[in-house]
């Protein structure tokens, strides 16, 4: 059965059925503390923007977190600890197979569909309209038989109709190699392969070997309004509960919860553990977003958040041609914010100040140091650790640029000077993969 948790945490949407829970990290309000540079499921899991104590860390060129979210305490898987296909089969010809695909540059490419329908639709056209085009996700262990315990079930968004399917890369376990089993609205089963992940953004595509699905239709994310009526269509509780509707409102646009990656949509409607990556719907049939996060603290109710359609299209046609995203550039640094009181109580400029260089990042070739003030981007000015994010994200790798940064001379702030340093950006596409490592 699925579990809600009300910690304060930002909380993954999967079903718990048993087994306990993962915890993947901890923090305050816009995310958890930067761990050490290790890999990502040492007991800590960081993505995107995050507090340290009153610093904000960033691991540049990542992303946030996702469904069931939170402002204060520790983001969480929630764990099954039995899948429903166990013993189901009883001989090894039985067994469905996966597909056997991989990225492919010619394969197909999503877009926004237009309105849908010349009409807006009632909820339970909505949901007759759309429901098709939604399926339930279990994951097994990567690496392992896939006739053994499940470790999550979440939703997913069908793409085309021979089988492509978006989902969240935490629904995946953010691996290739983790085993999905995928069911349709009317209960078929198939075994899916994970073509691509991308833990920054988190999403992820997978395919099954079927026919005549039904895709869903995308809209324009850039044109949705507040007060809008909005459908999340998912697997609250995961296969026990498929294909739930619930019903809500647009409560916000633009909003950041941990990464520049992101800005999120924000809605009222119920979001439980098992509807991430399932749909968040305008009343014309059309997917809007993303369902992936949702606060739960004493205190707030129904403060769910959905990556955006047009976000979400652009992520997975890299991920269906590359299995990655190919063209982020990136620092290969964490920072913090100098915030406006740290400017002023210490006579230092505004700005983000570099926390950790990593191994391979091209700062490592320059007389930047840890703890120097970015200040500026192409002479741009960046006073927050977002806006480097935003900037950041108008270049590709290879591409140089000019660095405007602050230098405290030994703590004599007399001896502090300003410089200029050129640098040219690298992919983070080898990175991608681990969310705390930019």
């Amino acid at each position: 059965m699925a579990e809600q948790f009300s910690n304060g945490s930002y909380n993954y949407s999967y079903d718990s059925s048993g087994g306990g829970m993962k915890n993947f990290g901890s923090g305050s309000v816009g995310g958890p503390p930067p761990p050490p540079i290790v890999p990502k499921y040492n007991g800590l899991r960081t993505a995107g923007i995050c507090l340290f104590g009153s610093a904000i860390i960033i691991i540049l060129a990542v992303i946030i977190f996702n469904i069931s979210g939170g402002t204060v305490g520790s983001v969480n898987y929630q764990i099954p600890s039995g899948g429903r296909l166990e013993g189901q089969y009883v001989n090894d010809d039985d067994i469905p197979t996966a597909p056997n695909v991989f990225p492919d540059e010619n394969g197909p490419q999503i877009s926004v569909w237009g309105k849908g329908t010349d009409k807006k639709l009632s909820a339970s056209e909505v949901y007759q309209n759309v429901s098709p085009s939604i399926v339930c996700i279990t994951s097994y262990e990567g690496g392992k038989d896939y006739v053994l315990d499940a470790i999550g079930e979440g939703s997913g968004i069908i793409l085309t109709e021979d089988g492509y399917i978006a989902t969240n890369s935490h629904v995946v376990d953010d691996s290739k190699a983790t085993g999905v089993m995928v069911t349709l609205f009317d209960e078929r089963e198939f075994l899916g392969t994970v073509i691509g992940v991308d833990v920054k953004t988190d999403l992820a595509v997978l395919k099954i070997d079927a026919e005549g699905l039904t895709p869903a239709k995308f809209a324009d994310s850039d044109k949705v309004s507040v007060g809008q009526d909005v459908f999340a269509i998912g697997n609250p509780g995961g296969i026990d509960f498929l294909n739930s509707l619930t019903t809500g409102t647009l409560s916000a646009v633009n909003r950041l919860l941990s990464s520049g990656y992101i800005k999120y949509i924000q809605t009222d409607a119920a979001i439980n553990p098992g509807n991430s990556g399932g749909a968040l719907v305008d009343e014309y049939g059309r997917v809007i977003g993303m369902n992936t996060a949702k606060i739960v603290a004493s205190g707030y109710d129904n403060m769910g958040f959905a990556i955006p359609s047009n976000d979400i299209i652009e992520i997975i046609n890299k991920l269906i041609k590359y299995g990655k995203v190919i063209d982020r550039g990136t620092l290969m640094v964490s920072v913090k914010d100098c915030t406006l009181y740290m400017s002023k109580s210490n006579s230092i400029p505004q700005g983000v100040i570099i926390y950790t260089i990593q191994s391979g990042s091209p700062l490592k070739k320059t007389q930047v140091q840890e703890n120097d003030i970015i200040t500026s981007i192409n002479d741009v000015k960046v006073t927050s650790s977002v806006e480097l994010i935003d900037e950041l994200k108008k270049y590709k790798p290879d591409d140089t640029v000019k660095l405007t940064l602050y230098r405290v001379g030994n703590g004599n702030y007399s001896k502090s000077y300003s410089f200029d340093v050129n640098v040219k950006l690298v992919s983070d596409s080898e990175t991608q993969n681990y969310a705390d490592i930019s």
